[in-house]
């Protein structure tokens, strides 16, 4: 018995690769976003989880009988301004004197189970997310007394894979700020209570 023994022609193989370009053409860009709505999904959670924390704080201030400058979550101190009832850190209370610092307090100690972080100039490799706090950025509010306090701060957190860091400290560079380009995070205005995120 003679045995025939074919192989593929020029022409097919040039299809197959042809169609096998197509395919990779549509499918990487998909598994490209599927890792930006990771984040995105990631960066949604984390906002809501501090909003959440940051109502807490204010509600057991109200049921604590809203003028006393700390509440206790789950056996944690943690301060706030007396003006306003939103968290400041553990020993901070002030919504107008906010520090980089107290900010990563307010992220740390408010969240159950807080992502990974550091402060802004700090090294960020292996971070999920850069603290800084932003000096007067915050507005104003009218407090519970009527009062009307100017040059709130802001917490920002940035979150760490939006951010270029340098190659050899880790720290952000350029130190990031509110507006720039490509980060994506979260604020917190401790004289509001407010929480968003963003993306620049």
């Amino acid at each position: 018995m003679k045995r025939s023994v074919q192989g593929f022609s020029l022409i097919e193989l040039v299809i197959v690769i042809v169609i096998l370009g197509l395919l990779a053409a549509t499918a990487i860009p998909r598994f490209l976003n599927v890792t930006d709505d990771a984040e995105n999904a990631s960066l949604e959670g984390v906002t809501g989880g501090l909003a959440t924390a940051v109502a807490f704080v204010r509600s057991q201030w109200e049921v604590d009988g809203r003028r006393n400058s700390s509440v206790v979550l789950d056996g944690t101190g943690v301060a706030l301004d007396t003006r306003f009832g939103y968290p400041t850190g553990l020993t901070n209370t002030s919504a107008t004197d906010m520090t980089t610092a107290s900010c990563q307090e307010v992220f740390n100690h408010v969240l159950q189970s807080a992502p990974k972080n550091v402060q802004v100039n700090e090294d960020a490799r292996d971070q999920r997310y850069a603290v800084q706090a932003i000096s007067g950025a915050g507005n104003s509010v009218t407090a519970i007394n009527g009062t009307v306090v100017n040059n709130l701060d802001l917490c920002v957190y940035y979150q760490v894979s939006s951010l270029a860091l340098n190659q050899t400290s880790g720290v952000p560079t350029p130190t990031p700020d509110a507006s720039t380009i490509g980060a994506k995070g979260i604020t917190y205005n401790p004289g509001t209570g407010q929480v968003l995120s963003f993306t620049h």
